[in-house]
């Protein structure tokens, strides 16, 4: 009788390991959503508004008035969107986008019963808002925590792409923390291969927990399952504020922010493996200065949280409330210093820059003084130097520049910055944008710069 050799016992051990490993199931799509769907789909609404469009504009190119002269001078145009419910009495989040210009807002409901909505609050910067339509014992979503969604959990978009009510579709976390349309909601909107098209805006975003985690707000046009949410957290945070006040009041640092890369950290001194947001300006009599705060500090910590991204600090400091005092740890000349700085109000929308004195449209002027000429080998006759700019101010958006060179304003060669402001004063507000003549780099180019 003849016996087989022994089996090794090294090769035993990887058969059963490999067995393990096969048997173990990878993380299975859910065997249906239909449950989220069947509890969640009747606190979808439907929502459409409309408003005039003047096309006066338009009519002084003849041109439009050759070819379209029996056309109306004024038109309606209509927009569709989505929202949820979020109480039994009737309020409704969406996106801002969906309401921003609207006179007259349409919600329908699952059952198709339809209602006038007002507008509670709204709010560009995180493109939320809050509507209410006058109902009673609705059924409302349950909100979910998104810090505990992870890159790969599953997620369920319902809304109404393209018209389609109640169009369900499900897909992945597929990143978190994008920032990918300026400052909206800080850069920290989650990434989904759901499909989500025009429409599905102010939509809800499910766990698998029927619970909402984002708001469906953007696609990138061109691309396929490229969408994006607000995050749950930061929207109730916002929609706390809409529904108490109306609006959102956000802190302010009054700083220019950069972030440091590896070979910035090394530059610097900082110890291996930490980050920050380095100054690049510091506002005159802004909160960063009076807290001693200086160019060249690099924030590490915002209240014990670590920082390694701009937008961090952003939303940090426009989550406090103002008047409130935070702790900020620095990293300066090779020491850690630990600072207070009491935050103040976010200035209104289209002064958001660092130096009030000289802030309009989110962008700091200086004078060309002789000094600066000298020290900045500028030969320019006059003008004034563009020394700061916010990127969440019309100027940035307009694609004014860091160094630029204003020249002229609606043709009036610019001098000081109060020629400048002589221009907007005799600008009237809501008409033209004003005609800035900009040197940059040896180029001349003009920008149109609308008042606010």
């Amino acid at each position: 009788m003849t016996t087989n050799p022994p089996i090794p016992f090294k090769k035993i051990l990887a058969v059963v390991l490999l067995t393990l490993f096969v048997s173990q199931p990878a993380l299975a799509r859910p065997g249906s959503f239909s449950p989220i769907v069947k509890s969640e789909k009747e606190k979808i609404v439907n929502i459409s508004s409309s408003a005039v469009i003047e096309h006066s504009k338009l009519r002084k190119d003849p041109l439009f008035e050759q070819f379209f002269k029996n056309m109306p001078k004024k038109q309606r145009q209509s927009s569709l969107g989505s929202g949820f419910i979020i109480s039994h009495d009737g309020y409704i989040v969406t996106n801002h986008h969906v309401i921003a210009k609207a006179e007259k807002i349409e919600v329908k409901l699952f059952d198709g019963r339809t209602f006038n909505a007002k507008i509670i609050g709204k709010d560009k910067l995180s493109e939320l808002a809050l509507i209410k339509i006058e109902a009673k014992k609705l059924p409302f979503i349950k909100w979910g925590d998104s810090d505990a969604i992870e890159v790969g959990d599953w997620v369920l978009a319902i809304g109404n792409p393209l018209g389609f009510d109640h169009t369900v579709t499900a897909g992945i976390i597929s990143a978190r923390g994008r920032s990918v349309f300026g400052s909206t909601a800080y850069g920290q909107f989650l990434q989904t291969d759901a499909a989500i098209n025009f429409g599905n805006s102010g939509g809800p975003l499910f766990n698998l927990d029927a619970e909402v985690i984002g708001i469906n707000t953007a696609i990138v046009a061109g691309g396929q399952n490229l969408g994006f949410a607000i995050p749950s957290k930061l929207a109730q945070k916002v929609i706390r504020q809409l529904r108490k006040n109306g609006k959102v009041a956000r802190g302010w640092f009054g700083v220019e922010i950069q972030e440091v890369d590896n070979e910035l950290a090394e530059s610097f001194g900082l110890p291996s493996g930490m980050r920050g947001v380095v100054l690049t300006g510091i506002g005159k009599g802004s909160p960063a200065e009076k807290a001693g705060l200086a160019m060249g500090d690099v924030i590490v910590e915002f209240n014990g949280n670590p920082l390694n991204k701009t937008t961090q600090l952003q939303q940090y400091v426009g989550e406090t409330t103002p008047g409130s005092d935070v702790r900020v740890k620095i990293f300066r000349n090779g020491k850690f210093l630990d600072k207070t700085v009491t935050v103040n109000l976010r200035p209104a929308e289209g002064i958001t820059s660092l130096d009030n004195a000289h802030a309009m449209f989110g962008m700091q002027l200086a004078e060309l003084t002789p000094e600066i000429k000298a020290e900045s080998g500028l030969t320019e006759k006059y003008g004034i130097l563009v020394i700061g700019i916010d990127q969440a101010g019309i100027a940035w958006e307009k694609g004014i520049r860091k160094n630029d060179i204003i020249l002229k304003a609606n043709n009036h060669e610019l001098e000081t910055i109060d020629d400048f402001f002589k221009v907007v004063r005799l600008a009237k507000k809501g008409t033209r944008p004003i005609s800035l003549l900009i040197s940059r780099k040896g180029r001349s180019i003009f920008v149109p710069l609308p008042i606010k």
